[in-house]
């Protein structure tokens, strides 16, 4: 099937080389919702390139495949359950919006204790805390003390998460694209034909999918071939790092060169 599709991937593919020459093309590609299933999230470790396992704590898995993660060179995020509208379940270690600052802190230390090797997190799900100010003032807090970063995952148009942790001096990104909400490769490819006409445009892009059989076998399919169209799979500290360096270099202070006013 992704055969079929190797035309029009290969049109969108040299749209990007036309940035090239003025810029280096960057994507992030983060997997969600590790921990709950060991065979495929051993493929989502095993993908042939630089992707970042974002991990649920309190799962049967959740350890287990957050090492193997870590010994294979991939990033680990914690993939922190936050309330949201839907009433959706949390599973294990949620925060939840009628909880303190200190309740919440406690949970997030907990989660943080149960994922090893996590550089930053992410929100799973979350529409409703992610709009709340205080909390994620009292997420932002902690992560700003033990110098981890946070993805907003963007599950709402009016969540307050990034500025939060922008205003409290954690290094933060944004979604762009998420991968696969349809698990069909029609919708997979246009979503990352999505997520190419982004990075033309900006030479930045965040990904996020989940260890389904058919992201898998796409991902799996599509990562080798990135490298010849100039694009580099980073992880989300590797993608903080170098914009750090991009801004020194044009002497910017750290924090205000925000690029992230892309469109999703």
């Amino acid at each position: 099937m992704w055969r079929q599709c190797l035309l029009i991937l290969s049109l969108s593919l040299g749209l990007c080389l036309t940035t090239q020459a003025q810029q280096p093309l960057r994507m992030v590609i983060i997997i969600d919702d590790v921990g709950n299933n060991l065979s495929l999230g051993r493929a989502a470790v095993n993908l042939p390139g630089n992707v970042t396992l974002a991990v649920l704590p309190g799962l049967a898995y959740s350890k287990q495949l957050a090492t193997m993660a870590h010994n294979r060179g991939r990033e680990v995020m914690l993939h922190m359950p936050m309330a949201n509208h839907a009433r959706l379940p949390l599973g294990p270690m949620g925060l939840q919006a009628e909880m303190s600052t200190l309740e919440l802190q406690q949970t997030l230390a907990q989660a943080l204790e149960d994922v090893p090797h996590v550089q930053g997190i992410n929100n799973h799900t979350g529409s409703l805390l992610t709009e709340n100010a205080a909390a994620m003032s009292a997420v932002m807090d902690y992560l700003h003390a033990h110098r981890l970063y946070f993805i907003d995952s963007l599950t709402t148009p009016n969540s307050v998460a990034y500025q939060a942790a922008r205003e409290q001096g954690v290094p933060a990104l944004r979604r762009h694209v998420f991968l696969d909400h349809e698990q069909t490769h029609d919708f997979i490819m246009g979503q990352f034909g999505q997520a190419l006409g982004i990075l033309e445009r900006h030479s930045e892009v965040i990904v996020i999918g989940h260890p389904y059989p058919e992201t898998i076998e796409f991902l799996t399919w599509i990562l080798p071939l990135l490298p010849e169209a100039g694009i580099e799979v980073v992880s989300p500290s590797q993608l903080l790092a170098l914009r750090r360096a991009d801004l020194a270099a044009r002497g910017i202070p750290d924090g205000q060169g925000d690029k992230d006013g892309m469109e999703r």
